[in-house]
Parts: structure tokens; sequence; C-alpha cells
């Protein structure tokens, strides 16, 4: 039965989604980091000010400052629109002490670094007309020890202990021990209350000022039941915010209910990728993480999870590949493969990083600084999306596990007749020269293929099978075409 995705999810699922870090994208209205770096908002405990072209491995991590803000990021959306971005995700950007803003001292405040309150405004303000929306950051696990809440809480307020965990010790429980980042009690229903159920809730809140959805930081520590809760209680008010959850692994429990998160970051594609190009696993493993993945997710919520390659918490693409050549594979699957592209600042122009803090670079804008073949691959990926919806919310047939060779081959497709594509990405030694039998009703005999992407001569199929011819290395995505005046392979009284 062909999988029809609802209107939600086909929404979500057009998406192509930016992910910044609002502290070294950009400094905005005309300032450098000096000029910005000498605001009072920096000038507190611990603070040490760096120029933009430093390095960010220096000791103390969190809180070394390179001025970034959110009136950079609207000074530059053009290049946004030129890359192909409709959607940004910000990490936190409430007060807090450390420049990842992980630890919150206020959820109601933007964060004076940023530019405050009135700096989210005028972000929101310029993507509106250019119809561009907004997620950001909740981390509702814990909060900074700083924090108004804590402070009470250690003053012996027994409401504001309440608000905390504790161990047998009566120490509060911090996330990952981390004593500066007490842990929240989400057994709590005054906890919930204050951050996602109430009107006035930190959630709702920042839903009603204009942001379209919310990505859930450790969604591992807040729990599948608070999830599926959260969702209940923002969605009756908020029916069309994307809600979304970060688990560093294999995420289909938090589908089997259908009541929780829409959509995860996509880690398992990330694993199974990274390990595949690096030669760690087979192209058997790599094929059947796909087809897993579209089992233990449901089509739905892969559609609406981000298909995510690097992030602020890993290593760049590039520093982990090694190789454009591999980069760029890893992003034709990152963008043809179920799910939302969720695309790292600085990815596009082929920035290198390490592990944390040396994946948090500052955003190198000098044209003589960026990978120019890199970006204009990236811009061709989103263009090759946005013109085809089956590489949108297309479901996904797995080919690559019954085939000889070493590679990667899915159909996507959707209920209308030949809306589909093939993808193969050889990552064998040898070419690919296989007939491969399509269990797909919409290609018929005779229906002409071309290789959008021109490393492989247009080929038909024939009788449900398809000849491969892909050279060692490279990859294609073949899409129908018509080639008659005055006949049509595909006549829409076929569809469903």
């Amino acid at each position: 039965m062909n999988a029809r995705p609802d209107a939600f999810t086909r929404r979500i699922a057009r998406q192509v989604v930016y992910q910044i870090f609002p502290e070294r994208f950009a400094i905005g209205r005309g300032l450098d980091s000096a000029g910005k770096l000498a605001d009072p908002a920096y000038q507190i405990e611990g603070a040490v000010a760096r120029d933009w072209n430093d390095s960010t491995m220096h000791q103390p991590w969190a809180q070394q400052f390179f001025g970034g803000d959110l009136d950079g990021i609207a000074d530059r959306l053009d290049y946004l629109q030129m890359l192909g971005i409709d959607t940004l995700y910000l990490t936190p950007i409430f007060s807090a002490p450390s420049n990842h803003k992980y630890d919150a001292t206020d959820f109601f405040c933007v964060d004076p670094m940023f530019g405050g309150d009135a700096a989210l405004d005028r972000l929101l303000n310029a993507l509106r007309p250019r119809a561009m929306g907004l997620l950001l950051d909740a981390v509702l696990n814990h909060v900074s020890d700083r924090h108004p809440w804590f402070l009470a809480a250690q003053a012996g307020d027994s409401n504001y202990r309440n608000f905390f965990g504790y161990n047998a010790q009566g120490e509060a429980l911090c996330w990952q021990d981390f004593g500066s980042m007490p842990e929240l009690n989400l057994a709590n229903p005054e906890v919930r209350d204050r951050l996602y159920r109430q009107p006035d809730s930190v959630v709702q809140y920042w839903l009603a000022r204009g942001i379209s959805g919310w990505r859930f930081d450790v969604a591992q520590d807040v729990g599948i039941e608070v999830a599926e809760d959260l969702v209940a209680s923002v969605g009756k008010r908020y029916p069309d915010a994307l809600l979304l959850g970060e688990l560093n692994g294999f995420s289909g429990s938090w589908f089997d209910s259908g009541q929780g998160f829409h959509g995860m970051m996509n880690y398992w594609y990330r694993t199974a990728l990274l390990a595949w190009l690096g030669g760690e696993i087979d192209a058997i493993q790599m094929n059947r993480a796909i087809s897993d993945a579209r089992q233990g997710y449901g089509l739905s919520g892969l559609l609406c999870s981000w298909n995510m390659l690097s992030s602020h918490d890993t290593p760049r693409l590039l520093t982990s590949l090694g190789s454009s050549r591999r980069v760029r594979l890893a992003q034709l699957a990152q963008f043809t493969l179920p799910g939302v592209p969720l695309l790292y600042y600085g990815e596009e122009i082929g920035m290198e990083g390490g592990p944390d803090p040396d994946c948090r670079r500052p955003m190198r804008w000098n044209p003589a600084e960026q990978d120019q073949q890199q970006l204009e691959w990236t811009r061709r990926l989103i263009a090759l999306r946005r013109a085809n919806p089956a590489l949108q919310y297309g479901d996904v047939i797995v080919l690559g596990d019954r085939l000889p060779g070493n590679a990667l081959v899915y159909l996507r497709h959707t209920e209308r007749p030949g809306e589909a594509a093939l993808i193969v990405i050889n990552l064998g030694e040898q070419p690919l020269r296989h007939k491969l039998l399509l269990p797909y009703s919409h290609w018929y005999d005779g229906v002409p293929l071309r290789d959008a992407l021109g490393n492989c001569s247009d080929t038909r199929m024939a009788a449900g099978a398809v000849q491969l011819d892909v050279p060692a290395g490279e990859a294609a995505l073949y899409q129908a075409f018509e080639p008659y005046n005055r006949y049509t392979f595909f006549k829409p009284r076929n569809g469903g």
C-alpha cells in the first residue's frame, strides 16, 4: 500500500534546516569582535574575549566569547536564502553564563550577548516576509546553578527544593555530573506547568512570540512519558509547531505510541553513513540501517526527523571523513534519504573541526577561505530535493542489500504515478553493472531514466528492471522524464 503522509508531515518534510551556534555565526550591526565584546553583557566573571579569527581550543572553553549574535544572523538571511534554506534552528539563546547557553538562568529572556528580546523580534520580523521559520532549543532537563529556582532551593525554600532531584546524600542531581547544571524534577507537576503545560509556560510563551517550534535537548533524560505529555499539552494550542527531540542513537521506541515527539535528530543515519564511508561496516549493514529506521520510526516519524551529519556536539564532516569526495557522497544521502536535512553552519563551505569545542569555530565569511565547489554542490542538492516531491516526503524502498558489491541503493516514491527517484551510491572499487529488479509499479517498461547528477548515461526500464552502470566511487540519482510530445507514461488515473 502506498503511504500517504498527512499535511503536517508533508509540510515539515519539505524543509531544509540550517543549524546555527549563535555565538559563532556572525556579528551584526557592522561590529567586529573587539567592538561587540566591549558590551557590558560580557563583563561577567570568567569571561575571556576572543578575536573572530582566534582558535576555539583554549580554556575556559565555555567562557570564551567571539561576539556572534542574533542581528548577525538577520544580516545573513540573503546568504541563507541563496543557499536554499527555509528554516533556522538555533542552539539556546536564553540568559546564561556560558557561550553555549545550555545552562539557563532565565528562560524568559534572550541573553543580552545575543541582543536581548529586541534582537529576536528583529530576526523574526526579517524572517516572516521570506517565509522562513525559526526553531529554538529547549533545555527542560536542567538549569544553571545560578538559576533563581535553584538558588531558592539551596536557600531552604521547600517548594523550590521540590523542583530538583537529589541523591541519597541530599546532593542535587546534575546532568552528567556537571555540578553547574542541576537537573529539574520533571515528575513535579508544577515544574511541568512552568516549562510547557500552561499558556504562560516557557514552551508556549515563545511559540506565542512567533517561533515555529522546538528542539528538545537530551531527550533520553527528559523521557518518553514527558514527551507525550508535552506534545499533548502544547499541541492543543499550537498544532502546527514542530516538536522534535535529541537522541544520539536509534530512536525507534520514541515513536511506538505515536503520541510523542513528531521527529528526532536522526543520529542513526550519521552513525551508519560515517561508518560505511569510513570502511568500518559493509553495504549490507548500511542498507539495513535505512530499513531499520523506516521500520522503527514509521514513515511519519522518519520524515519529520532531522537527517544530520554533524552538529555543535560532533566533529565536522570533512574532519570525520577526510575527503571532499566522501563528504559529497554523504551529503547526497543526507538530502535524498527520508527526513529533513539539517545542515550545520559552515558545512556548505567545507569548514573543518574536531570534537567540541573545535567544531564550534567561527563561521568563515571570506570567500578565499571557502570551498566554492562544496558550496555549489550543497546548493545543487537542495535544488534537486526541492524539485522532486519524492525526495521530500516520499516513502523508501531499500534495494542495495540485494546487490553484490558495496553500494547503497534506494528508491523514494510518492503515491503519484512516476513521482520517484532512484539513488545509487557506489562505494565499490569496480563499476556497479547489474540488472536491478525494481518493485515499483509506476516505472513501466520503456520509461526513460536520467541521472540528475550527470555521472551516468540515460537508461530505460525494461519490464520491471533497470540496468545499472555506475562508476566506482560515484553516485547516480535517476529520475523519469517524458520524451514524447503526444504520449505520457504517467497518467493520473493510475494514482490511488
